[in-house]
């Protein structure tokens, strides 16, 4: 998610979960997010097959907010089990609204909808992540009552057979 979001939603975008036939518009918004992260844009194929994975899961739900002008923003979430907190908690590795689509209220919508899920899924706590860079998504998720944290995320890309020598 980039940039703060003001309350001027349309009473025409709703937030609900994605189908297959989303893979598209989900797969453009991926790519917008990729390009703000720095990371690689996926490929429409990938997306639509981890999308089909996906909405198979039981403990996930993808999130689509759709409009006039189409589907506008996406957010992906894993309800899970962590025994780090001894409690359920839910991850959201994705949320993202289209650049054409910003500071129309469409993140604070998806967000209201991950805490709908929260409730109902009796979660603890809520996680995500945005890049220290990105201080506009930092401003929008602390207005939203989030808290950054000293958490260091570290990723792995390497050869996933091979052990890494020391």
């Amino acid at each position: 998610m980039n940039g703060s979001e003001n309350s001027s939603l349309s009473s025409s975008e709703v937030v609900r979960e994605a189908k297959v036939g989303d893979a598209e518009a989900v797969h453009a918004l991926a790519g917008e997010l990729a390009e703000a992260l720095g990371d690689r844009r996926p490929r429409l194929e990938a997306v639509r097959e981890r999308l089909r994975e996906l909405l198979e899961e039981t403990r996930v739900r993808v999130l689509v907010a759709e409009g006039e002008d189409g589907i506008v923003g996406a957010a992906s979430l894993w309800i899970k089990p962590d025994l780090g907190h001894g409690d359920t908690v839910i991850e959201v590795p994705m949320l993202v609204v289209s650049e054409s689509a910003r500071r129309r209220g469409i993140g604070k919508l998806l967000v209201q909808e991950i805490r709908s899920v929260a409730a109902a899924e009796n979660v603890s706590l809520i996680e995500l992540v945005a890049t220290h860079e990105n201080r506009s998504a930092r401003d929008f998720y602390r207005s939203l009552g989030f808290i950054e944290t000293n958490h260091v995320a570290l990723e792995y890309f390497g050869e996933m057979e091979k052990v890494p020598e020391e």
